[in-house]
């Protein structure tokens, strides 16, 4: 699967979006009233996500451990508890893919978490995703959009163009799995802590 977004933590969104945009990315938030993250998209759909927090009320967190997803909440806890920096690594799979991804984790025996999502944007667009969160925080959480985010020929003011390379690091154990999903020749998959070395991709080269 290829890059669909990275996520990087900022303790003050609305400070982070003027931050950005003064260093020439074209920067939005991703919804219209109280935002909890802002989005910086590329030419190919993938984006950079700055997130103040994730948005999930304490009695959902309680109500999904009841119902056995505490692998899931362990995973929205620690971005909400996360300091400023590169936390989370998602990869985009074609629909019709999704199911070979599930697979790939199910042979290695991961478990996951698979919901349904929508959102407006403020501009009006409504944005339907399939999501996947493998149990392991070492493992790239992944799924489907609805909806073409493309930006053909798009560059930042600051000319950025897309991700150049990301490193996501892994377990020795799940290593193999996670490069079996992550088939994007951008991301570097080594035996280390989470997301490392992002590198963006200008239009000079």
């Amino acid at each position: 699967m290829r890059i669909s977004h990275v996520l990087y933590k900022v303790p003050d969104l609305d400070a982070a979006v003027e931050q950005y945009r003064r260093d020439g990315f074209d920067v939005e938030y991703g919804k219209a009233d109280n935002p909890y993250n802002a989005l910086a998209y590329f030419a190919d759909g993938s984006y950079l996500e700055l997130l103040g927090r994730t948005g999930m009320p304490s009695l959902a967190k309680t109500a999904l451990r009841l119902f056995g997803k505490k692998a899931f909440v362990a995973r929205i806890d620690a971005w909400d508890g996360a300091d400023e920096g590169l936390i989370g690594l998602a990869l985009e799979s074609e629909p019709d893919r999704l199911a070979d991804a599930k697979q790939l984790l199910k042979d290695a025996g991961e478990g996951w978490f698979q919901f349904r999502s929508r959102r407006s944007d403020p501009g009006g667009r409504v944005l339907k995703f399939v999501g996947v969160m493998p149990n392991h925080l070492e493992v790239p959480f992944f799924g489907t959009c609805d909806t073409d985010l493309t930006r053909p020929g798009f560059v930042h003011p600051n000319g950025v163009v897309g991700f150049k390379r990301v490193s996501f690091g892994t377990t020795s154990e799940l290593l193999p799995l996670v490069e079996r999903l992550c088939t994007d020749d951008r991301v570097h998959v080594f035996v280390g802590d989470g997301v490392r070395d992002l590198e963006f991709e200008y239009s000079d080269g």
